[in-house]
This record gives C-alpha cells, sequence and structure tokens, in this order.
C-alpha cells in the first residue's frame, strides 16, 4: 500500500491548482498580457498624418481597461481563492475547490463575476447598487472609445477632402497623392479595426453585469421591467407599477437601472460609429475623383 505524504499532497494540490489557473486564463482577457485591440496590428505609418493617427494610438489604452477590469478581477480572484482554500486542507479537498473555482470560470465571466460579487458584498441592496460602479466604468471606456474614434474619423476625411482639393488644383504629385491618400485608408481602416476590437471587450463585460444584476433582481423578487418602469418612468406604456410592486424597489436598484440605460445607449452610439468608418472607408475607395490613386487595401474595405 502507497502512503502519501503531507508534503507530496501539498505538491499534488499546487500542481493541479497551476494548471486550472492557466486554465481559466484562457477563457479571460487580463491574465495575459496582451489585451483586445493589442490583437490589432499596427499598419499605419503616420507620415503625413500624425495629428489623425493620435486619437487611433489612444484606442489601443483599452488594454489598461480589460486588465483592471472588473471581470477579470472576480474571475481571477475566484481562481486564487479556490487555489489558497484548497492547499489549506487535503488533497481531495484541495481538488474539489479547485475544480470549483476553474468551473466558474470556464462557465463564462458572468458566473464567476457573480459569484464573487456575492462573496464580496452579503447585503443585496448594497450589491446590486455596486453593479452600478462596475457599469459606469464600462459605460465611461465605450465613450472613451467612440470619442477617440470619432475624431480620428474627421481628421481623415478631412484630410481625404484637402488632398481632393489639391489634386484637382495640380498641387500634388501622381506617386505622392498615392502614398497620402494610402495613409488615410489605413488610419481609417486601423481606427475601425480598433474601435470594434475594443467594443467588443467592454461589451462582454457589461452583458456580465447586466446578467448579474438581473439575476440578484430576481432573488430579491423584483422584475427589472419594474425597476425600468421607476427609474424611468414611459407614460406611453399601458403598464402601470403598483405601489405593492414600487415598494420592493430599492434606490440601489433604480441607481442601477439607470447606469444600465445609459450603457445601452454608448453602445447604440458605438455601433453607429463603427458603421459610419465603414462607410467613410468605402467612400474614400471610390470616390470618382480619387478612385485611380486607391491603394491595393481598398480592394478588402
Amino acid at each position: 500500500m502507497t502512503h502519501h505524504s503531507p508534503t507530496n499532497a501539498l505538491h499534488t494540490s499546487a500542481r493541479i491548482a497551476m494548471s486550472f489557473v492557466a486554465a481559466g486564463c484562457i477563457f479571460i482577457s487580463g491574465c495575459a498580457s496582451t489585451g483586445p485591440t493589442s490583437k490589432v496590428a499596427a499598419t499605419t505609418t503616420a507620415q503625413y498624418y500624425p495629428a489623425c493617427y493620435e486619437p487611433v494610438s489612444h484606442l489601443r489604452g483599452s488594454e489598461d481597461a480589460v486588465k483592471n477590469s472588473a471581470i477579470t478581477g472576480a474571475i481571477a480572484g475566484g481562481l486564487i481563492g479556490g487555489l489558497a482554500g484548497g492547499l489549506s486542507g487535503d488533497d481531495h479537498a484541495a481538488r474539489n475547490a479547485l475544480i470549483g473555482a476553474a468551473g466558474g470560470a470556464l462557465v463564462g465571466g458572468a458566473a464567476g463575476y457573480y459569484v464573487e460579487k456575492q462573496k464580496q458584498i452579503t447585503d443585496d441592496n448594497e450589491r446590486i447598487g455596486s453593479y452600478a460602479t462596475d457599469i459606469e466604468r464600462s459605460t465611461g471606456e465605450i465613450d472613451r472609445s467612440v470619442g477617440y474614434a470619432k475624431a480620428a474619423q474627421a481628421c481623415y476625411q478631412r484630410e481625404f477632402t484637402n488632398l481632393r482639393e489639391a489634386r484637382k488644383a495640380k498641387k500634388i504629385s501622381e506617386a505622392d497623392g498615392r502614398a497620402h491618400l494610402a495613409e488615410i485608408v489605413s488610419g481609417l481602416k486601423e481606427t475601425n479595426a480598433l474601435l470594434a476590437a475594443a467594443d467588443g471587450r467592454t461589451g462582454e463585460d457589461l452583458d456580465a453585469y447586466t446578467q448579474a444584476y438581473e439575476k440578484d433582481l430576481q432573488a430579491t423578487g423584483v422584475q427589472r421591467e419594474t425597476v425600468a418602469q421607476v427609474a424611468t418612468p414611459d407614460t406611453k406604456k399601458k403598464t402601470t407599477v403598483t405601489s405593492a410592486q414600487r415598494a420592493k424597489v430599492t434606490t440601489q436598484a433604480v441607481s442601477t437601472e439607470k447606469a444600465a440605460q445609459k450603457a445601452q445607449t454608448s453602445r447604440t452610439e458605438s455601433q453607429k460609429v463603427a458603421t459610419q468608418g465603414k462607410a467613410i472607408v468605402t467612400d474614400v475607395c471610390n470616390n470618382p475623383d480619387m478612385g485611380d490613386w486607391a491603394p491595393e487595401s481598398c480592394a478588402k474595405a
């Protein structure tokens, strides 16, 4: 019969722990050193229009937001918590704790985030109110990305107009004109790609926050539709909120609901700007006055 020493059991627990932490990191951003926008190639050499590229480079700052995401922190915290808890017990207990922690992470960001919120804040009302802070943080990141994208789009559009006028006035050679136009197209396409990457990751976070918020509302016997009606009354709707229903809606829930609604408005604006960005590239590449100068990248627009 083989006997396992406490030391060997501890080492086994540590190995299991590290394997689960590594597996969990595959499913969340932040464990790795790369964020969503870092996966977008920096294809533009800002030789002619550095001012236009400046907001594009700022878009790459979204990595910091991802690393500081509440989702990342919650899941990583759960994995580390499972590690610490598991190593303090016997090998069997350690394995169960680690599987539970890693399993929560593998189910998805929303699951890990929700579980960690339950651990961090036991009071239902306080916890429901805390979602507003996380939602507002992500909303701010969306607004920031949209602002930079719009600035880049406007700048490149302006420079494209100037380039077209310069061609008409024969103030620029064909070779220089082609080089200038290629940089404009590259800058616009890079802007579009960065905005899509940043919006996608932030949108995932907001979805997770909203799911957790709605689940907590249900647990307290309140429907989100009721909270929404209290937060922003819609006089056109026939449905009304009774006094009994209104009494269950806390100020914390109202604050979080308003934050969630604002987040949705920001996401809609982000999608609008993304669509606008694609349209601008199409217009630039197919402009009748500049079409014969269009770079090869326009073929993929």
